[in-house]
């Protein structure tokens, strides 16, 4: 048996930008696998007090197969998520303040001789960098987390995030559900959760896109999202660019371990070993 702990996360907007993005920072249409296991392992951190050492806890669970998948997919309640592109200025004060003596000296001369003119120089044109990045505009996000009975810990405890991803992607999670799960394997598969790409036997059934996310253990890999992304006109002839979730139907080449409870069905970090495992059809 094991658990599978459902989050829905409510958030204004987040960021999670594909992993080999480089200035125009793109962003993908879920958080990766990747971006919940540092969720948890804050999570962790805070409730335990082992601090930034809980991430080293929550990797070796993955490691040692008691944490089984980490996924987020759109919430079928409420708005559609929503893609926008911003330039996003940063003033690197503290750190290029600091660590750069030269720029240093210029912003604290510029201060001291009280020189508005200069110290506004300073600022916006060596103190500060602008970059491209979308956002997903957002509402509300289901993270599910699978992993051994033996895991010690409490569902309560994802009360505790504050983000997903980067700072600027705040949130508040508003309802934690657990539930105990049969976990088997399978060659078929239907999920609304992001799923592995690698061994297919044929082509995905139902709206998806595909990316490369980071899994638990920040590896990029190529993965089956599914999701409708389309564009949609609004009143006043707005048209913009939506993201609504979705169920895909999957047949892979080997059985692959499968975690099910009521509505959720999510795949495994691995794709099944042969240990004798019960297989359902």
């Amino acid at each position: 048996m094991a658990e599978l702990m459902i989050a829905r996360v409510r958030l204004p907007l987040f960021s999670i930008k594909h992993p080999e993005a480089f200035q125009v920072m793109s962003s993908l249409p879920v958080p990766q696998p990747s971006s919940l296991i540092g969720l948890l392992a804050y999570c962790l951190g805070v409730a335990t007090g082992l601090g930034t050492r809980a991430l080293d806890q929550v990797r070796n669970w993955v490691r040692g197969e008691k944490l089984l998948a980490a996924r987020a997919a759109p919430a079928e309640e409420g708005l559609p998520l929503a893609p926008s592109s911003v330039v996003l200025r940063r003033f690197r004060v503290v750190d290029e303040g600091r660590v750069r003596k030269e720029k240093r000296e210029a912003l604290t001369s510029a201060i001291e001789r009280e020189d508005f003119k200069a110290l506004k120089s300073v600022l916006e044109m060596k103190l500060m960098d602008a970059l491209y990045r979308e956002y997903v505009m957002g509402h509300e996000l289901l993270c599910a987390w699978a992993m051994g009975s033996d895991i010690d810990l409490k569902p309560n405890w994802l009360y505790l995030a504050q983000r997903i991803g980067d700072t600027e992607s705040l949130c508040a999670v508003v309802d934690v559900r657990a539930y105990e799960v049969e976990v088997y394997e399978a060659e078929e598969v239907r999920t609304k959760f992001p799923t592995p790409m690698e061994y297919l036997a044929g082509p995905v059934e139902g709206p998806h896109t595909v990316a490369k996310m980071c899994d638990e253990l920040r590896t990029p890999r190529p993965y089956v999202i599914p999701c409708e992304v389309k564009m949609e006109k609004r009143k006043g002839g707005l048209v913009i660019p939506i993201i609504k979730p979705s169920e895909v139907k999957i047949v892979y080449e080997r059985p692959i371990r499968v975690i099910e409870a009521e509505d959720f069905t999510l795949t495994a970090f691995w794709p099944a070993k042969e240990t004798g495992r019960r297989r359902r059809k």
